[in-house]
């Protein structure tokens, strides 16, 4: 028993003493102050120095810098916590990174409060290792009530290896690809950044993208606005979003960045903004104009314009290039197999003109695992991919203010697209390609108010929302820029929501507490009234975007049903624009009916070809064209693809059995089911 007391005292003892020197060393940095004048080039405290033109640091410590370094560097190469305090410094590096953590335990800097501070680093650099103005091998914590500029010309502007922290401060940064970039997590709490990206992504985390609080301004000229690879989390602060690709978004390994020009985009010309960057100068770097947006308080950043995004019928900036592009190039996926489907006199009939599809039934079905090969846009919401994957590049929002103006998706998942709170308004895109809400596992809306606009086709809407219904609004034909949506309780008259969408737009979702089940709306657009709905609880589809169905605005019917159905495993697919009969054939939706299928698509905006590949099988098909490839093989079938309303519907039997599938068409209930 003695023995085993005093083992005991021994294992206490040296816990106590290791606690002891941890918290020794954790103060022996602190007690470690010194002063960087970088005007003189003198330097006071322990392990700090001045080397070939740099301030070079060797020990833990907290230090003051302030003074011009024309050209040359902070160095910070330490085993211990070093932490630089800014305090009217302006760094700039002609070969390398104003401010460099090659290492440290953890890298710490602090903004003055009162006092403007700047960074910037050379076209190239030296040490190939960095790759930000501001850079940092380990752990990077950024606070503090002063402003910090940033003009990341070879890279990024803030980078780091490992976590990157913002409490809080005024921080501004120009970069030529990232903003600022995370290997690891990205977490901003707080503090007032603005930030503007000529090629890359003004925020970008390796692992987990989380917002707590703050007032962002992010800007995209040629890529996505805020970016996660792994989950991306906003639980607060005063977002807007302005991206020639998508505005917020997560990927996956199974993805490809679009910065390569990969399956899922890159910039395309026809979709980069106009803003502090060219784009039309063949990816040469442009020169920013130095000017910063001012904040007042807790305003949200100015945008284009000096417009806010606001819910209260105010419209968001107007953004340039407000006409809807005209699908006039887009081919539709190629699809496979090659064999003729027979139809044994089966076929369904004709559908009559000006029905409308019944958009009310369950989402699509599948077997668990199954994927689509990470197709953009048509039914979200569909939990196509696994669980694992699904939560592992989810977007969650529980609240904050965020507004997002965007060339690709407007929120774009990966995985799980998760809505709790927050009041979101999305300006989306204007081209059939993307849609203002996009998910490749489930999409759920359990709070907030959301007000997305964008062009018909690939428009998704959530397979979970159960506290509040759920309005997607499809209009007969696109509206311009600024034309003003809203919707009135017919009853009272009382206007729940109003708004006046920045670009063109044919579909406007709407969701939020103000809109109560069985409880009829009407909805006007440009002022004229051209639907009405009693709301339910989940989703509610009105109207439809289908081209020449209701001859005009006015015209709109509600509550005609789709005489034509389809399922696929048991599950309803749910299109865009009413399925149409052409030569005793069903075409319908391409991308709709192709994410419900798993089918991988490639599009070929030369040729107007669309080529769709599962397991092992590749069809190609061209609008207009009668003749399909399967295998390499040359196979025609009974009716081309075609253009109606800006969606391109295809051979709903052709693609399904050269996938694979089975077709059977019931007569009585007039659907097609696919298995």
């Amino acid at each position: 028993m003695k023995k085993l007391i005093s083992l005991l005292l021994c294992v206490m003892m040296s816990v106590g003493c290791t606690a002891c020197s941890a918290a020794n060393a954790d103060k022996a940095w602190k007690n470690n102050t010194g002063k960087i004048d970088l005007d003189k080039m003198s330097v006071s405290g322990s392990g700090a120095s001045v080397t070939d033109g740099d301030i070079v640091i060797t020990q833990g410590g907290d230090f003051e810098v302030s003074g011009t370094l024309s050209d040359g560097m902070i160095y910070v190469n330490s085993e211990e916590k070093v932490k630089l305090r800014l305090s009217g410094a302006s760094i700039t590096n002609s070969d390398g990174p104003a401010i460099y953590f090659d290492n440290a335990e953890k890298a710490l800097i602090t903004i003055t409060e009162g006092t403007e501070n700047y960074l910037t680093d050379g076209k190239t650099y030296s040490d190939e290792n960095a790759d930000g103005a501001l850079f940092s091998n380990d752990d990077l914590e950024i606070k503090g009530d002063g402003t910090l500029t940033i003009s990341g010309n070879c890279k990024h502007g803030i980078a780091g290896d490992d976590d990157v922290v913002i409490e809080n401060g005024n921080i501004n940064i120009a970069s030529y690809e990232h903003g600022i970039k995370a290997n690891d997590k990205l977490w901003v709490s707080g503090g007032e950044i603005t930030a503007k990206s000529e090629t890359g992504k003004p925020m970008k985390a390796g692992t987990e993208l989380l917002v707590d609080g703050g007032t962002l301004d992010l800007t995209s000229a040629q890529s996505e606005g805020m970016e996660s690879k792994g989950t991306l989390t906003i639980n607060g602060g005063d977002i807007s979003v302005t991206a020639a690709d998508d505005g917020i978004n997560t990927g996956n390994e199974n993805t490809t960045d679009a910065a390569n020009g990969g399956q899922f985009g890159g910039a395309r010309p026809d979709m980069m903004q106009q803003g502090s960057f060219d784009p039309n100068t063949g990816g040469q770097r442009q020169q920013f104009d130095g000017q910063q947006p001012q904040f007042d308080g807790q305003q949200q950043p100015q945008m284009q314009g000096g417009q806010q995004s606001q819910f209260d019928g105010q419209q968001p900036p107007q953004m340039p290039n407000g006409q809807q592009p005209q699908f006039d190039g887009q081919q539709p996926p190629q699809m496979p197999n090659g064999q003729q489907p027979q139809f044994d006199d089966q076929q369904p009939p004709q559908m009559p003109d000006g029905q409308q599809p019944d958009m009310s039934g369950a989402m699509p079905s599948f077997e668990p695992g199954q994927r689509h090969g990470g197709m953009r846009g048509g039914g979200g919401g569909f939990g196509m991919i696994d669980e694992e994957t699904a939560a592992a590049h989810a977007i969650t929002i529980n609240g904050g203010k965020i507004y997002v103006n965007a060339g690709g998706d407007g929120i774009d998942s990966n995985g799980n697209l998760t809505i709790n709170g927050g009041e979101i308004t999305v300006d989306g895109p204007t081209n059939t390609g993307n849609g203002a809400l996009d998910a490749e596992g489930t999409f759920a809306v359990n709070g907030g108010t959301v007000i997305a606009a964008s062009a018909a086709g690939m428009n998704q809407n959530p397979s979970a929302c159960e506290n509040q219904p759920y309005a997607a609004i499809n209009l007969s034909a696109s509206q311009t820029a600024g034309t003003e949506v809203s919707i009135r309780e017919t009853a009272s008259g009382n206007e729940i929501m109003k708004y006046a969408p920045s670009k063109a737009y044919q579909t406007i979702t709407y969701t939020s507490d103000k809109l109560k089940a069985n409880t009829e709306y009407a909805v006007y657009v440009g002022g004229e009234q051209v639907e009405t709905f009693t709301a339910q609880s989940g989703v509610n589809q009105i109207g439809t975007a289908s081209f020449g169905m209701f001859g005009g605005r006015g015209g709109m019917r509600h509550g005609q049903n789709q005489e034509i159905t389809v399922f696929v495993n048991g599950g309803r697919v749910n299109f865009p624009v009413a399925p149409v009969t052409r030569n005793d054939t069903t075409l319908v939706g391409f991308r709709a009916i192709l994410e419900a299928l798993g089918a991988n698509v490639t599009w070929d905006d030369a040729t107007q070809t669309a080529t769709a590949e599962k397991d092992g099988a590749i069809i190609t098909m061209t609008i207009g064209s009668t003749t399909a490839t399967v295998n390499g093989q040359a196979v025609e079938m009974l009716a081309a693809p075609e253009l109606v309303s800006d969606s391109t519907l295809i051979p709903v039997r052709f693609i399904s059995e050269n996938l694979g599938m089975t077709v059977d068409w019931d007569e009585q209930t007039k659907q097609i089911n696919i298995h």
